[in-house]
Parts: C-alpha cells; structure tokens; sequence
C-alpha cells in the first residue's frame, strides 16, 4: 500500500532527494482519506478490512512558495514536483495474541530514497514502530493504525488495519467435549439446556472503563466441569476452553482484557456468549452485551476499611490505583476522611473516644506517592467529614446539632467553619456563619464554585442545600442559599457534584449511615438532583432496577435491594460519562454473596462475630457506575454498577473518593492531560519504546486536545467535544441498543 505527498520545490540547482527540506516548506501531511471499518473478526478470519487491497494514493497538495497557501487550483510554475511515498508489506493483519512485525518503507517517487527518515504511528495502543520503519502490533489490540514517515519537511502517510482472532484451551478440554460446547446445548427453560446457568455478575448491559483489572465472570447454576467463552465485537475475538473451579467463574487474561477494552468502540456492542459443561451434558449459550468507554479512569480512588489484611487486620485509609490492587495510605483509626479533587490534600478524624474523633490532621499527598504532615488539630470535629475545596487550601467542617440523625461517630453541638488546613485556624466567612450553622456531610464541587451538603438547621435531616462559593473575595464569599431538595421522611445525605457543577448525586435512606451499630438494617438509594432544584432522578439502573422498577439483581430485590449508600463523583468526565463511587452492601457474584466463597458473605449487615463487639461485613464494598454526560435529556442516565477491582475480598470497605493525581510541573512525564499542572500533556520526542510525552506550556495559538484545558467548547480541536470543569471531554457515544 502506498500514499504519497506531493512537494512543489523551487528550481534549485541540485535536486537531491536527501536535501529537500533545505527548500524552506514547512511540514505538510498528506491527506489519506479515511479507511472503511473493518469486519467482524469473531466470524471469519479477520474480516474484510474495506480498503482498496491493492492501496491507493492520498490526495495531492501543493503549496504555493510565495504565499504559503494551499490548494489545487494555486498555479505553480518553475517548480519541479516529487513526491514522498510510503508503504506497508501488508495493509491488513489477522492477529492472534502474539506480536506481528510489518515493515514499512519511505521512498521518493523516482525510488530514491531518503537521506534519513522519522517514523511515528497514531495510536500506540495497538503497536509501535521502530526507527527502521519496522511496525509491531501488540498482537491483542484490532483497530487501525496510521503510519507516518517525515523527511525533511515533508511527511507521507499510511494505515494498517489489524483484526485480532484469539481461542485458547487453558483447561485442557477434550476435543470431544468442545465440540459440545461449540454445538451449545437444548431444551431446558431458555432452550439452551437443562441447568439453571446464568450470569451473576458482570451484569447484562455494563459499561467498563479501560485501565482496570479484567472482570472475575461468576455464574450461578450446578457445578460445571468445564467452561466455553466467545467474546467479540468489531474484528475482535476471543475463545476460550477451560477446567471450570468451584463455583463456576471464567477468568479473562489480563491481556485480552486489556486488547479487547482497546479495541471496542463507544458504540460497539461487546457480545459475551458462555457455555457450560455439568455431567457431560450443555447448558449455553448464555448471553450478556457489554459496552467500553474509550478512556481510562484518572487519578486515584481513596476509601476507609475495617478489618484489612493489609493492614495487620486494622482499620486504614486505603487507595486503588486504576488496573493496581489496593495499597495501605494511613493505618490505624484513620476515620471520617475527605480528599481535594486536585488530589493534594487528604484530611480526617483520627482516634475515636465513641463519641467523636479525637484528632484532625490533615496530609499533604505528594506527586511521589507518599504522604506528608500538614496539620494535626486536637479536636477532631474540625477536619472530619470536612469539605475540602479543590486546592485543599480550605475545609469547610461538618456540623453537629445537639439532637437528631448525625453520621455514627460525629456528636454536637459543633457548628460549621471554614479551615485554613496548613494552619488549622479559622477563617472568618461571614457569609456562610451568618445563614447557616449546621452544614452535615458538605461536599465543594469540583471547579470550587459550588458548595452541597445536608442542612440540618431547616430539618432533621430531610433537606440538600446548595451555595456558591467565591474563594478569591476577601474574606471568602457564599451566596445564594437554596434549598434543591426535601424529602418527606428520609435522609439526603453525602452529596457529591458531577463535573459538570450543575448536578448532584446523594444517598437517599433510613439514616446518614449503611448500617446500625451492631449490624441492624439500613437501607438507601442513589440519586440525582439539579443545582437548580430541577426533579430528582431515582437513577434505577445504578441502584439495581429496570425500567419497570423490577430489580436485576441475581439474588433478588429481598437480598439485594436498597443498598446502595455514599457516592462520590470522579472530578472529571472519561470516555463520555461521568463516574461515580458508592458504598454497597449487594451481592459480588458468587465470592462475596450468600453461600459465596468469602465467609460471611451471608452478613450483610455485620452481626459481632464471638465475643467482638462489631464484626464489619465482607459484604460492604466500593462499586463504579457510569453517568451519561447528557444526563437532562434522559429519564435515568446512568448504567448497572461494576464492582471495584482490587479491593481486598474480606474487609468491609466504605465512603470512596476519587481525586486526580496530584499534578505535575512542565517537563514532567505524562499519560494524560489531567496529570498536568498547566493542562496539557503533549509528545516532545520519540524513543525506541515510541513517543516521549511530557508536561508543556499552554501551546500558542494551538487548540486543546480531549483532557486538556479550555476555557469553552470552542477552544477543543474536536469541535464534537465538550468544555466540563474546564478540560475538553468527548461526548456520551451513541450506545448500541440494550441487550
């Protein structure tokens, strides 16, 4: 396959190819036109790529000298014309898990070549390319990759389409049995064989996110001896044969999983088909869809845990790195705590007299991954449960009436002030003192403008207020009080603003808590309500419910439902949704659920345990849902809940925060825009491992890529993207139809 670029280059005296770029043109790239979309991997053998297989060329552009201008009707004379070309061995490439190597050549149309060329791909998600022009795909990763070669001042460019078609046999299955797996079984309830074979977790209709650990799949149904799973979407698939453990539970690869989230599209449908072996006789195949949002979570994920491994069976501060398992941050009764969205400032409770927490400290969280003292406060209500503004500078503390329903652990009477958290002293906010004296569980909006929280001086616990905020007034100003929402009877507690600032998600239930002391029922929902006070929305698909208010849930409304508890939204949109954290008290497949793995996942609720006075539930976990960006337009914009990879399987863990890493200085390295100080992450260079990216400067009179800053949508070089909290974020994709 060959494209070309066409310079027009003056009369000089010694036309050599190696000295071209001596012409003083600019770099230019040709235009290679867009290649149609591949076809399905799953049923053939890498589809047909829809490109022209003998290649063709890209549409020529001439430069007039003079002016710069561009165009094919710009006439041009005394100019001689050549061109750079560049081609691939193979245009399209059936991979099958292993690296594949193409090579590439860059030549000029008179087949000399050049002096030297640079050679860089588009998308190092599927491959690399070395300096000798050789492209390696990763070998589990389909998509299309551009391939561009620079000489002088010139660039040429081509594509390669890569569909990957991978089948394994872990388990060494016989071929006799899997040709009963491939045939699938019959009869049956659902047609597909005798046993009562589903699926209990993921969930139909999930969206994942790139970046975490691939999914435990659990199923429900007799014990098998064997399994069978086809996974595909757009030129992607994967097939495996494998010994089923006890109970049934396929394990993805980390790299399949990882090839397959790089390889789907927003729109693409993920179809899972899987079938099982009991007794020698087929029950499949059963079916789920799934969908990938196309970027990966940012930042880090904060949260308390009781009764951690980790942690010498202690309670902690524990944080979750997307695709890493959790580590320890703070051992020991480290409670109550709040992180700043920019991802510098943690602070909480520490030590509890069973009244209140003893202490407040506050932790500077370093770009290195430690942690550094702040300021230790001996009295803990002032940091605890506190509402950290972004930059952390400032925590607004959570107040305390004397009586009614407060967080397990907080008493009054303690009336709510602004912090200064390097010096622990107050800072005097007339504008707040003088309207309002009990703010519980307060929460800043990400851009800092807005202030949510549950106003305890208007009722018990029944009403979410919400103020702006100006923290650059002397001295700091809140305005305009408003009351978005009362319930009749229950609490409307943890409100957590979506990027956007115009929204907030909050738990809705019998108390401020997921639990009575000693393990009494507490049940609650997540929803949503507008700053503007606009109608709530229940947010059914998140909390476990269809469209009909029938629950999804594999063990049924009576086991599962009504136990969703404390959100906290990712300060920044990924892939086209919102994400939000929340603590759940439901079932985890068949690890952490009635007769699961895990001991007591029968426990919901954490009854003591012998002679312990509380015995926290392996039941209680941090679960991940998506939030579609245009969230007004919908009745109920989110998704069914994943659960968070990485935590530990027998601690009771609670109240997650995400923040994004703290951020870098210019000439740090980079994956993303939303590691950097200034907002922008861009290549500065090019090693063997592929492009070098780093921190920069606000480009001049440049756009801003998706995750990078701006001001309005207008300043985004993707004129679909959209300006949330001031970074560039894609659009919610038009998702396949639900399954």
């Amino acid at each position: 396959m060959h494209r070309s670029f066409l310079l027009p280059t003056l009369a000089c005296s010694a036309l050599l190819s190696g000295l071209l770029g001596a012409c003083g043109s600019s770099p230019q790239i040709s235009n290679t036109g867009t290649p149609n979309a591949p076809g399905d991997a799953g049923d053939s053998d890498g589809g047909s790529s829809g490109a022209d297989p003998n290649g063709g060329k890209g549409n020529d552009l001439a430069v007039d000298p003079n002016t710069g201008n561009g165009g094919s009707n710009v006439p041009i004379t005394g100019v001689t014309e050549l061109k750079l070309e560049v081609s691939v061995d193979q245009d399209t490439i059936l991979a099958t898990g292993t690296p594949v190597d193409v090579a590439a050549h860059a030549k000029y149309e008179d087949d000399s070549l050049p002096k030297s060329v640079t050679w860089s791909v588009d998308d190092t998600r599927l491959g690399s390319i070395n300096q000798d022009g050789v492209f390696e795909a990763n070998g589990v990763s389909a998509g299309t990759v551009t391939i561009s070669a620079q000489a002088g001042s010139q660039v040429a460019t081509t594509y390669i389409v890569i569909a990957v078609k991978m089948s394994q046999n872990t388990g060494n299955v016989s071929g006799a049995d899997q040709a009963k797996l491939v045939a699938g079984g019959s009869g049956g309830p659902k047609g597909v064989g005798p046993d009562a074979f589903r699926f209990l977790y993921p969930y139909d209709n999930s969206v994942f996110p790139r970046g975490l650990l691939a999914p435990s799949l659990q199923f429900g149904g007799a014990v098998a001896s064997a399994t069978y799973i086809k996974i595909s979407t757009t030129n992607f698939s994967y097939s495996a044969f494998a010994a089923a453990p006890t109970p049934t539970r396929v394990t993805l690869p980390e790299d399949v999983w990882r090839g397959l989230t790089e390889s789907a599209g927003g729109s693409d449908a993920v179809k899972v088909q899987v079938s099982e072996l009991v007794d020698g006789v087929v029950t499949g195949p059963i079916e789920e869809q799934w969908s990938i949002a196309q970027g990966s979570l940012k930042g880090v994920i904060y949260y308390n845990t009781y009764r951690s491994l980790l942690a010498g069976s202690d309670g902690a501060v524990m944080r979750i790195r997307p695709g890493k398992t959790a580590e320890v941050l703070q051992k020991g009764c480290t409670v109550c705590h709040n992180v700043s969205s920019h991802g510098n400032v943690l602070v909480a409770g520490v030590d509890w007299d069973q009244s209140n927490p003893i202490d407040s400290e506050a932790l500077s969280l370093l770009a290195d991954g430690t942690t550094k003292p702040l300021r230790i406060v001996p009295e803990g209500r002032l940091f605890a449960l506190g509402a950290l503004t972004p930059d952390g500078k400032r925590v607004l503390s959570m107040g305390a009436p004397s009586t009614g329903p407060l967080p397990r652990g907080f008493n009054g009477p303690y009336a709510s002030q602004l912090v200064d958290t390097k010096t622990g002293t107050t800072i005097a906010a007339p504008s707040f003192t003088d309207k309002v004296t009990y703010a519980v569980t307060p929460n800043f909006s990400p851009d800092g403008a807005h202030l949510a929280f549950n106003n305890r001086d208007v009722s018990a616990g029944h009403t979410l207020s919400v103020m702006d905020y100006d923290g650059s007034a002397t001295p700091p100003a809140f305005s305009n009080l408003r009351d978005v929402l009362t319930s009749p009877s229950k609490v409307v507690a943890w409100p957590s603003f979506l990027p956007d600032g115009n929204a907030v998600l909050f738990h809705e239930g019998d108390a401020f808590d997921t639990s009575v002391f000693q393990g009494g029922a507490l049940y609650a929902d997540v929803h949503m309500v507008g700053t503007d006070a606009s109608a709530a929305k229940p947010l059914n698909t998140l909390n476990g419910y269809d469209a009909n208010g029938a629950s999804y849930l594999p063990y049924g409304d009576a086991e599962e439902g009504h136990l969703d508890y404390e959100p906290s939204v990712l300060p920044v949109p990924v892939g086209g949704y919102y994400w939000v954290l929340f603590t759940s008290r439901r079932a985890y497949g068949n690890t952490i659920a009635p007769d699961g793995t895990v001991p007591r996942g029968n426990d919901k609720w954490g009854k003591p345990q012998g002679d312990e006075v509380e015995s926290p539930s392996p039941r209680k976990k941090i679960w991940l849902a998506p939030i579609d960006l245009n969230y007004k337009g919908e009745l109920d914009p989110s998704h069914p809940a994943i659960y968070l990879p990485g935590q530990e399987l027998e601690s009771g863990n609670m109240r997650a925060f995400a923040a994004l890493e703290p951020c870098r200085a210019d000439g740090g390295s980079c994956e993303s825009a939303s590691e950097c100080c200034n907002g922008f992450c861009r290549q500065t260079g090019h090693d063997d491992t592929g492009p070098i990216l780093q921190c920069v400067p606000p480009p001049a009179n440049a756009c801003s890529n998706e995750e990078e800053a701006c001001a309005t949508a207008t300043d985004c070089c993707d004129k679909t993207n959209l300006c949330i909290n001031r970074r560039c974020a894609s659009p919610t994709p038009e998702e396949p139809p639900i399954h």
